[in-house]
């Protein structure tokens, strides 16, 4: 393998391996807060970029706007659905409100699959312009820099949120333990709720940035989501720079396995990882010890 190539394959990689990482942070920010493994985070980034697609983007907005109105709309799905499937019974277990989160993969995959899967694949506007900028005889397209940009600024803006806010404090006393955080005066519901907002705003982003450069179909999230939740495992779903270093290590294994090896290897190689780590890290490759939400 030439430098050329090695380098455009560690790009591509990073690019995937930012996707999974954002992905991976949301499902990671829901399991500390609620203890629930929300499966159908991917669908509901979906459901939201078929709305876009389809109305928001034919509204006279500019793009800014557009994006803008795009995040609100999933965060308030992402509402609805904590308010009227994940907060309906308060005694259910955590293993009881997963379960309901798969049945919402397949109920929300079933409904975008009714409307909008007998014309799918749909084309999407990208959110950057096309064309690349050389860097030492190097092309770097521009969809990959802002997805690494945005990336980069989200991660940096959650990690703010959660270390230097009153909101971030309540969520970090929540995760650690909602009993006594309700004790101390923390409406723990309230904190779900904005947890879930701020989940399904970062699934529609990633979606997103996802459509324009493989098309936008009803089984658009699905591959993505899984690796998001290999991240997820990899790093530890209670470290979030470990979630960070599993999507990108998880995002280079990947395209370097798929470009030495065989494309044909990908999934399976990645799984085979996830497997791996959950025999004998199970805690995550970057958590010193076994960590679990009291």
């Amino acid at each position: 393998m030439n430098f050329d190539l090695a380098l455009a394959t560690g790009v591509a990689g990073i690019v995937g391996g930012a996707y999974y990482a954002l992905l991976g942070l949301a499902i990671a920010l829901i399991y500390r807060t609620t203890a629930v493994a929300n499966f159908a985070q991917g669908e509901l980034g979906t459901l939201s970029t078929f709305l876009v697609v389809l109305y928001v983007t034919r509204l006279p907005l500019g793009p800014t706007v557009q994006l803008a109105v795009s995040v609100l709309i999933a965060a308030g799905i992402s509402a609805f659905v904590y308010i009227a499937l994940l907060r309906a019974r308060r005694g259910a277990d955590a293993l009881n409100l997963t379960v309901r989160t798969l049945g919402l993969y397949t109920l929300i995959h079933a409904v975008t699959l009714y409307f909008w899967g007998a014309n799918e694949p749909y084309t999407m506007a990208g959110l950057f312009a096309a064309g690349n900028i050389d860097i030492a005889g190097f092309a770097l397209a521009y969809d990959q820099i802002g997805t690494l940009v945005i990336a980069g600024v989200l991660g940096l803006a959650l990690f703010a949120l959660f270390r230097f806010t009153r909101v971030g404090l309540s969520m970090r006393s929540v995760a650690m333990n909602p009993e006594v955080a309700s004790l101390l005066g923390i409406n723990v519901d309230r904190v779900a709720l904005v947890v879930w907002m701020i989940a399904g705003a970062i699934g529609a982003l990633v979606a997103m940035l996802i459509a324009p450069v493989s098309f936008l179909g009803t089984g658009l999230m699905q591959p993505y989501i899984l690796k998001a939740f290999t991240a997820a495992v990899l790093g530890g779903l209670n470290s979030f720079p470990g979630v960070v270093l599993g999507g990108l290590l998880l995002g280079l294994v990947e395209s370097f396995a798929a470009t030495w090896v065989s494309i044909t290897l990908r999934e399976p190689f990645t799984f085979a990882i996830l497997l791996l780590v959950l025999l004998f890290k199970p805690a995550g490759l970057f958590v010193r010890q076994h960590a679990s939400r009291v």
